[in-house]
């Protein structure tokens, strides 16, 4: 066939043959690309089965669309043959990148496994959240491309919801030695079997053997059914915990012992990849307090003349009992404030099927958590779960943008709950029955809430964005149906997170220190006194005030985010996870027997995807945190900040990625915070924002540094880089309005009027612009430049919503995400607005995007953060 042309392909070579097909090269001459064709095998032409197969296999791997599974782009028919038309996977199978040779140890390390397994299993998961299991899965049907990306190929095998039953003569069909006990067995087959299969193949990574072996087809079965997989640190002695955890419990012979889901395997590989890729650090059993200074007993001098008999032993048996009973109250019978743990304590992961989870609440007696998700992907709900066994349970119907906070009542009657819009432009608190049914909306404008312990009254938060009029964060609280709505108490310095004391009494919240960072502080609302609960050189994030006294926080004082607890009296912390973090959020059960926290992970890849064709690719595949790309001026490469986000600090680098050969460059690594790249036109300079973790975002400076060469970096002004206007001077944008910049370090000096987000468009004939006070007109509007940054009545609204939007001179529009999360562009100044036809995988809102130099490209950030539920019982 080679050189043949068939329908409107021209046949190049041939690239393999196996039991279900023969595989060629060949080019698409209607759209002049290069794919494979897949043909089905001449003997099996007549065989209805395993046609039947063949066309599953193109219909299932047609319906998934993601990048770590082989592209299905349609099915075919030449002379009696069916043939699929798929993505040319250029590259090396798995089997030929680990194995050297038969007895040689795998060329792979152990970090380069597990970022392969990631991968495979988020094909997996795409495919399972389908309804497709693989059924095959083994290193012969797993590919790796030239940028190191897997492509998991084959679902020939596949059986899909609602298709084709395959016979059970047929049910067996995979290879033996990476098959599920149930499907050896000819039993039902789920993702669980899939998941057992992947298991083999990440022992086999990582050992270049099998975990279970034979001579023959008949040993192999037995070993698997019958016999333990061999020990992982026979051929790996330097294995960690976490890594055999993932291993033996992928290769459990009983589905229900294995991962339920493959996404709790990803998470744990995640996890296990960042303890395995971290050379060391210091951990702490304790953190640093001041520690009390003993009490100073004298002993009383007897004067001189005094009778040396019986009355000076008297007064030295007197003298050392009051000493010794010092010492004994100091160090024996005085209260310990030094708080233990329960070596028995254990561990277990919440069985939630969906990954972006909001902070949970427990019921007093720790059998039921409450929690906001986002199960379908484009909307929140809340869900109520037994904590012992079972599945999320949907309480809600209102199906909203977002949630962040839910609370169950006392009694467990009743849940409240803040809600948003998709762009939280306006968070409201609502109550609703444990049991489902209707929300009722109590405070209009509000978030955080929280039921006082007696159960009487409802908390929350506003502050001056949303609700507070005294240019303070308050502490406020209404009766659950929304009446007699009161103020607590304010702060100017408050964060986020706050509880209640177990009496309700006090409040509990997060200060910000003239150090920068945030300290616990608790507030007696019936005298108004406060006192300072934590004094730590770090961050203190989400906590919780438990029944018997005592303050459950997370800090990264070792430099990971873990948990501790410490007396709210005062005391030494103790800490208590110690794992690689962020572990946040925590919530305790009134006997103590129980405590629940989310763990969190917050990833960013980064997507290029063309505005004139439905092409999209990915540019990065590690699962780190990376936020605002943004395009050279030749549309050559891509600037964006790699970091290490956690609720007490980051580490940030300001990376340069090469579009055409994958290369990464980092220019600059620092222990900050890193924002809003920007190349100059003419691909000198990169200027960007940085601010410290003890600073605050408003605080940001701006710094220039060489756009080729590594190196330090220079401060040339303040704020958040906008957009640069020519090669020596741009605007910067901060809470007092927007700045013009120059790199000569010139002043800066005002470019539009106050609080105003601005840049200028359409040849700086028009300025767009959103305010940055709340209180005026929302939204992205659009008015002569001739106004000089005064009011002016031509002044139009552009954007009605604040989300992130992006001025592209080429097409002289401004594009932004909708909150129906789809990208649209409104061209200027007449404001006809179109949605962009296109392949935007994983494209929401609040991702943010760049247009390239010449407007035909769009990178854009598929953030999100990937949690869990984690369960410690007996802890205390």
């Amino acid at each position: 066939m080679i050189g043949q042309t068939i329908s409107h392909y021209k046949i190049l070579e041939k690239l393999g043959e196996g039991g279900m097909g023969v595989v060629y090269k060949a080019q698409d001459l209607k759209l002049d690309r290069i794919v494979a064709l897949k043909f089905l095998p001449h003997h099996l032409t007549t065989n209805e089965a395993e046609q039947a197969r063949f066309l599953q296999e193109a219909k299932a791997a047609s319906a998934l669309n993601h990048p770590n599974v082989c592209s299905i782009h349609s099915i075919g028919e030449h002379e009696g043959q069916n043939f699929i038309d798929m993505e040319l996977v250029e590259g090396q199978t798995l089997r030929q990148k680990v194995l050297v040779g038969a007895d040689s140890r795998p060329p792979l390390q152990v970090n380069d496994a597990i970022g392969y397994a990631i991968q495979i299993g988020e094909a997996l998961h795409e495919a399972h959240s389908k309804g497709i299991v693989h059924r095959d899965i083994k290193c012969e049907n797993i590919m790796v491309n030239a940028r190191n990306q897997i492509k998991v190929m084959d679902f020939g095998l596949a059986k899909l919801k609602g298709s084709l039953k395959l016979t059970k003569a047929s049910s067996t069909v995979g290879t033996l030695a990476y098959m599920a006990p149930e499907q050896i067995q000819g039993g039902e087959v789920d993702g669980r079997s899939d998941i057992f299969s992947f298991g083999v193949v990440l022992f086999e990574m990582l050992t270049g053997k099998l975990p279970f072996r034979g001579e023959h087809d008949a040993a192999i079965m037995y070993s698997i059914l019958n016999e333990e997989a061999e020990p992982l640190t026979k051929y790996l002695p330097e294995a960690g915990s976490e890594l055999l955890h993932v291993i033996n419990r992928a290769l459990e012979k009983n589905p229900e012992d294995r991962y339920q889901n493959v996404n709790d395997m990803i998470i744990d590989l995640r996890r296990t990849k960042k303890d395995t890729g971290r050379v060391s650090r210091k951990t702490m059993t304790e953190m640093p307090v001041q520690q009390a200074q003993p009490a100073v007993f004298q002993t009383t001098q007897i004067p001189a003349g005094t009778p040396s008999g019986n009355k000076r032993m008297l007064w030295l048996a007197l003298t050392a009992v009051v000493v010794l009973g010092g010492v004994l109250w100091i160090f024996v019978l005085r209260p310990s404030t030094k708080m233990e743990l329960n070596p028995n304590m254990t561990f277990r992961t919440l069985q939630i099927p969906f990954q972006e989870i909001g902070p949970p609440s427990l019921s007093r007696d720790g059998g039921w958590v409450a929690f906001a998700g986002n199960a379908r992907g484009t909307a929140w709900d809340i869900y109520l779960m037994n904590t012992s066994s079972g599945e999320p349970r949907q309480i809600t119907t209102d199906s909203v943008g977002f949630m962040q906070d839910v609370d169950l009542s006392p009694d467990g009657s009743q849940i409240v709950y803040d809600r948003s819009d998709k762009g939280f432009t306006k968070p409201e608190v609502a109550v609703v029955s444990s049991l489902g049914g209707f929300s009722k909306r109590i405070v209009n404008i509000g978030f955080l809430p929280k039921w006082r312990p007696d159960g009487q009254r409802v908390s929350y938060i506003q502050n001056p964005e949303w609700g507070a009029t005294s240019g303070k964060t308050e502490f406020r609280s209404v009766k659950p149906n929304g009446s007699d709505d009161r103020l607590e108490f304010s702060d100017s310095l408050a964060s986020g997170p706050y509880v209640w004391s177990p009496d309700g009494l006090e409040i509990a919240w997060a200060r910000r220190m003239p150090d920068g960072h945030y300290q616990l502080f608790a507030r007696s609302l019936e005298s108004g006194k406060e006192r300072q609960l934590t004094f730590v050189k770090k961050n203190v994030g989400d906590f919780y005030w438990t029944q018997n006294d005592e303050i459950v926080f997370s800090s990264n004082v070792n430099g990971n985010e873990n948990l501790f607890m410490m007396p709210a009296s005062g005391g030494t912390p103790v800490q208590i996870t110690r794992g690689s973090g962020p572990d946040a959020a925590p919530v305790v059960s009134a006997d103590l027997k129980r405590l629940l926290y989310v763990q969190r992970q917050s990833i960013g890849k980064i997507w290029l995807s063309s505005l004139q064709d439905n092409n999209a690719h990915q540019v990065t595949f590690d699962d780190v945190h990376i936020t605002d790309p943004g395009f050279s001026p030749d549309g050559r490469k891509i600037v964006y900040v790699l970091g290490t986000p956690s609720p007490s600090g980051n580490t940030s680098a300001l990376m340069v990625i090469d579009l055409k050969s994958s290369q990464r460059t980092q220019l600059l690594s620092e222990e900050t915070n890193f924002h809003s790249p920007i190349w100059s036109p003419d691909g000198k300079w990169i200027v960007y924002a940085a601010h410290p973790d003890t600073m605050l975002h408003d605080s940001s400076k701006t710094y220039i540094i060489d756009a080729e060469n590594q190196g330090s970096s220079r401060q040339i002004g303040v704020g958040l880089p906008l957009k640069w206007l020519d090669n020596q001077s741009f605007l910067t944008f901060n809470p007092r309005g927007t700045w013009l910049c120059r790199i000569d370090g010139a002043p800066a000096r005002r470019f539009f009027r106050d609080s105003t987000f601005a840049i200028p468009v359409l040849d700086g004939q028009y300025v767009l612009y959103n305010d940055a006070n709340p209180s005026r007109k929302p939204g992205v509007w659009i008015e002569p430049a001739s106004s000089s940054g005064k009011l002016h009545s031509e002044s139009r609204q552009v954007i009605k919503s604040l989300g992130y939007w992006v001025y592209d001179s080429v097409s002289r529009s401004v594009y932004y995400t909708s909150l129906q999360n789809d990208l649209r562009r409104i061209s200027l100044p007449d404001g006809k607005e179109e949605i962009i036809q296109g392949t935007f995988p994983n494209f929401r809102l609040g991702n943010t995007f760049s247009i390239s130099p010449d407007g035909k490209q769009i990178i854009y950030l598929d953030a999100k953060a990937i949690s869990k539920l984690v369960m410690i019982e007996n802890f205390h």
